[in-house]
């Protein structure tokens, strides 16, 4: 059987990371993408890209052809995103296509009933015989430059409900290094990894260090959930991302991601990056 990989998300900050990776290490593999032209301009003519999309099964068929294991990422600010993939896993469960690497978040299981698909696709991977590996990253360090990088630059802050809580922010770099070692190795059958990075600041203390790094004062105002609701209505965001976006940094705010994992050290033989150089290679 081939050891083909078909990448979904590829085009995301993660789904790029993995791209890049199995590339370093010569995989074979393909990208699914609802724009084929667009991304194989964005990858190259070496990378082979085939057309895909979740909410179309007439595209299943011909994504999966040769391939034996998937890197599953779905899109994103989707509440109902375990609808969106169970169609999918389906599919690849009657074609027998089983070895699944799963993106999930760190803490998904502690959200409540807000955002539970995460969990959802989590237990029907368990349920229905995938030989699985689900992989739970902690917050990005680059979420500071691919989402506030206005507030940071333009207004001095940066701008969540995350209270005083900390987390060890991970580089998306580092997520794509262990997957792409995940999909190229043996040995993660079954296996649920928590990453994280190599420490565990606040906001307070990101602010600290973008400040340092930007050489402007960056202060974290640290708002409440109706003024950030008030902040992003203003903006003109959709009104769900508001209660998306609190829902998320709860996880911050109650003290329920603060905490740290060796996996990425462990499964790649590399140490996590510091938040610092991350920020760095971003503001500098």
């Amino acid at each position: 059987m081939s050891e083909k990989i078909l990448i979904t998300g590829a085009t995301g900050t993660i789904g790029k990371a993995v791209v890049k990776h199995l590339k370093a290490k010569n995989a074979s593999f393909l990208i699914a993408s609802r724009n084929p032209e667009e991304a194989a301009e964005k990858f190259g003519s070496d990378i082979n890209v085939v057309k895909f999309e979740f909410e179309d099964i007439s595209t299943f068929e011909n994504a999966v052809d040769g391939v034996s294991k998937v890197f599953l990422l779905g899109p994103p600010l989707r509440y109902d995103l375990a609808d969106v993939l169970m169609p999918f896993l389906d599919f690849l469960k009657a074609k027998n296509i089983l070895e699944v690497v799963y993106i999930s978040a760190l803490g998904a299981e502690k959200m409540g009933d807000t955002l539970t698909f995460h969990t959802i696709i989590e237990e029907k991977l368990k349920a229905d015989g995938f030989d699985y590996t689900i992989l739970k990253p902690s917050f990005f360090s680059q979420n500071f430059k691919n989402y506030e990088w206005e507030n940071i630059t333009q207004r001095g802050i940066t701008y969540v409900t995350a209270g005083e809580g900390k987390v060890g922010f991970i580089d998306v770099d580092d997520i794509g290094l262990v997957a792409s070692t995940v999909l190229t190795s043996t040995g993660h059958s079954k296996k649920i990894y928590e990453l994280t990075g190599p420490e565990l600041l606040s906001y307070q203390d990101a602010a600290t260090l973008l400040s340092e790094v930007t050489g402007k004062q960056i202060v974290y105002p640290n708002p409440s959930i109706e003024e950030y609701t008030k902040a992003l209505k203003a903006a003109g965001a959709p009104d769900f991302i508001a209660p998306y976006m609190t829902s998320v940094y709860s996880l911050i705010s109650d003290h329920k991601v603060n905490f740290l994992t060796n996996n990425v050290e462990t499964i790649t033989g590399k140490k996590p990056s510091l938040l610092r150089d991350v920020l760095i290679a971003d503001f500098k």
